[in-house]
């Protein structure tokens, strides 16, 4: 088998192995990701709208901050919660009385 071969088999697994893990963390992937870009598009000079036009040119940067915060609200949602004790702190179960009929 020619080198190159190996090569084009390691890549193949290689993207391989990253689609499986982002499909795996898909939802946290996607939230972290949305929010990158639209920090990069509010700090790039390139807008959709310039910011020369009165309300437009923020209006679109204003919308795609608060785009960005829902992203990264979403992602820190996401996060597991703390560990207390050793066991994982979540809010208590409350069961409901059920009437018993006679």
């Amino acid at each position: 088998m020619e080198w190159y071969y190996i090569v084009l088999l390691a890549i193949l697994i290689f993207f391989i192995i990253v689609a499986i893990v982002v499909y795996i963390f898909r939802e946290k992937i996607f939230n972290w990701a949305m929010a990158t870009l639209l920090g990069v598009y509010i700090a790039s000079p390139l807008d959709l709208l310039p910011d020369f036009i009165p309300v437009a040119g923020w209006g679109d940067d204003i919308a795609a901050f608060i785009f960005m915060i829902g992203f990264i609200y979403k992602g820190i949602k996401m996060l597991p919660k703390k560990k207390k004790n050793g066991k994982m702190q979540s809010a208590p179960i409350q069961v409901e009385q059920i009437p018993e009929e006679v």
